[in-house]
């Protein structure tokens, strides 16, 4: 995995090669996460992540008019959950995601106001962080653990961006980032099956600097 982690990374860059005008930039928000529905002998509940703030750094290049490509970072800082029987129970967590998006923008990059709309993927890394127990409230639905579980996923979404300057640009987006459940991360007991998909929907603002 680490392998296709730098291939997609050196593939990226050698896009970047071909810039005539780059632009860096920050941007922060907060996520919220889908629950999957989690079935087994002892009944039915719900798995999944609680909102957390996200905060990320990019670096584009302008293509044409209209097109430009990004190489994207974002931290999440999101806790693990797992709710039914009446109770829940959490476990500390985090996650990084490295993606390259293709962003179509509706006017021309010289605009003061441009509306666009991405779509990417890359890799999403799940860690617990929190301190593990023999008994976990919940465990009879699943286990939080201190794992690392590396995941493909799919960024979608579309914005807003507002010319400052000659070369500041505020930026107002919401994405989401889709991958698969990291079930190593919240691991269902034998029996117990947890829903496939995890979405991840951010609204988020940044500033933009072009160069």
């Amino acid at each position: 995995m680490k392998t296709i982690g730098k291939t997609f990374l050196f593939l990226a860059l050698g896009l970047c090669a071909f810039a005539q005008q780059w632009e860096v930039g920050g941007i922060g928000g907060v996520g919220f996460l889908n629950n999957v529905n989690v079935s087994g002998a002892a009944g039915s509940a719900k798995a999944g992540f609680a909102p957390g703030v996200t905060a990320g750094a990019f670096l584009g290049q302008n293509l044409n008019a209209h097109w430009s490509g990004e190489i994207r970072y974002e931290f999440f800082d999101s806790s693990l959950k797992l709710s039914g029987a009446g109770t829940s129970a959490s476990f500390s967590g985090i996650a990084h995601a490295v993606h390259y998006d293709l962003i179509y923008h509706t006017n021309r990059k010289q605009s003061p106001v441009q509306f666009f709309a991405a779509i990417g993927g890359g890799l999403k890394i799940f860690d617990g962080t929190g301190t593990q127990e023999a008994y976990q409230p919940l465990m009879q639905f699943g286990y939080f653990t201190q794992t690392h579980q590396l995941k493909p996923m799919i960024s979608v979404g579309g914005g807003i961006t507002y010319k400052v300057s000659d070369r500041v640009y505020l930026r107002t987006e919401i994405r989401d980032f889709i991958s698969p459940f990291p079930t190593a991360v919240i691991a269902p007991p034998p029996g117990v099956s947890y829903g496939s998909i995890l979405q991840n929907l951010v609204p988020m603002v940044g500033i933009t600097y072009v160069f």
